[in-house]
């Protein structure tokens, strides 16, 4: 019988937080096994914020917009809300699906069944790019919407001053570009037109332009959206130099700390006494240890403090465990070198286990038997991207709208 994943249905916040364990596991590559996800998230949000690596394309940061405006033009009630814009959202979907480009439209499978919409997956980048300017949660925008018609009443016959000081309230940026024609029954696709990846673009820039995001969107050519990770392009012209050494610090940080998760799946494949396993373990972190021996001049003078205060300046909590056995790894990496970190009895095999013990205490798979019994074979050993995957994805559809000319994208 296969495995599912249930929970009582007590409240929002417990649905959501059951749908980002649900998206934890889609990716085992990437799993959060050792408890880096401060650093790492810190870092994307550096780089490109306002994005997270379940969006899919970048026409959902137009489409949702208009569709509450609707919604509100409409004066949908506070307690219809939440199943109005629910079927609106499926029926956008439903529209999108029956163009020519279906890529990263949301219910491709799931359909009406859809259990977390693309409001709750972009909520969050509407706020962080300046189009929406409702600072509540969409649950809370739902509830305020009945005072809202109030209040937008008030306005209803007042003179408007040159300033717009007297102008009625809104959730949503003044200068969003008016959807397309037919909008929402008709010309409902992923491809943006040139205004709107123009108003994306300049979104970005005007509330992010310090961000690797913001200068990769406004290069007059599209940058390589082939690469494989954002430090690869730290070489334009157009990145400044504090971003420029924040790109290294990534990459150091993304490569030496690899080694950990590599070298946990080692253990725990020795655990299992599983041959393959070890095997594939041994010969990636072998790899791992040749590619940092190459980094011997640059892991010289690097320091983590450029780390630090990334992670201070996003505001994300990282307690003390968590930089110690940071700390400890790179300080054992940088003085005994890679190879020493692998054998058996190393310091670095003691480290790894203290960390899994520290964060899942009786869960750890390094202690508990049935733990182990359930692991899956391979778990967090992917490099840090820091969301690249998903900024190129939205930075591909901007460059192919500004390619577009003036007028609907249509269906494309």
């Amino acid at each position: 019988m296969a495995s599912t994943l249930t929970w009582l249905d007590y409240s929002e916040r417990d649905r959501r937080r059951a749908l980002d364990v649900i998206d934890l596991f889609r990716e085992t590559g990437t799993v959060d096994e050792l408890g880096l996800a401060g650093v790492r998230n810190s870092f994307s949000d550096l780089f490109f914020p306002g994005t997270s690596t379940i969006q899919t394309r970048a026409c959902y940061f137009l489409l949702l917009p208009w569709t509450f405006l609707r919604l509100e033009r409409l004066r949908v009630s506070s307690s219809k809300a939440v199943a109005r814009a629910r079927q609106a959202e499926v029926n956008l979907n439903h529209r999108m699906l029956r163009g020519g480009d279906t890529a990263g439209v949301f219910g491709s499978q799931a359909g009406d069944a859809l259990k977390r919409l693309p409001s709750e997956v972009y909520w969050g980048g509407l706020g962080s790019w300046g189009i929406r300017t409702f600072s509540g949660h969409m649950w809370a925008y739902f509830r305020s919407l009945d005072a809202f018609y109030r209040r937008g009443a008030q306005f209803t016959n007042t003179p408007r001053d040159p300033e717009g000081r007297s102008a009625a309230p809104g959730n949503w940026h003044p200068h969003l570009p008016a959807p397309p024609s037919g909008f929402p029954y008709e010309n409902v696709s992923v491809a943006l037109r040139r205004q709107d990846a123009e108003y994306l673009r300049d979104r970005i820039q005007a509330r992010h332009p310090e961000s690797l995001l913001a200068v990769l969107a406004g290069r007059a050519s599209p940058p390589d959206l082939a690469a494989g990770r954002p430090w690869q392009l730290s070489h334009l012209p157009e990145v400044s130099p504090a971003l420029r050494e924040h790109l290294r610090d990534a990459r150091l940080f993304a490569i030496c700390m690899q080694g950990a998760a590599l070298l946990y799946n080692l253990m725990l494949s020795e655990k299992q006494a599983h041959d393959g396993r070890i095997e594939t373990y041994q010969a990636e972190l072998a790899d791992w240890v040749a590619e940092v021996q190459d980094l011997e001049s640059d892991l010289a003078d690097w320091r983590l403090d450029g780390v630090w205060s990334v992670v201070r300046a996003k505001s994300r909590s990282l307690g003390y465990p968590t930089r110690s056995f940071v700390t400890r790894w790179i300080d054992n990496l940088k003085r005994d070198g890679p190879e020493a970190l692998v054998p058996q009895g190393s310091v670095a095999r003691v480290l790894v286990r203290e960390r899994e013990v520290q964060l899942k205490r009786g869960r750890a798979r390094l202690t508990n038997p049935r733990r182990l019994e359930l692991w899956g074979g391979r778990s967090g050993t992917g490099r840090m991207a820091y969301r690249w995957g998903a900024a190129k994805v939205l930075l591909k559809d901007i460059f192919d709208g500004l390619e577009r000319s003036e007028g609907d994208a249509g269906n494309a």
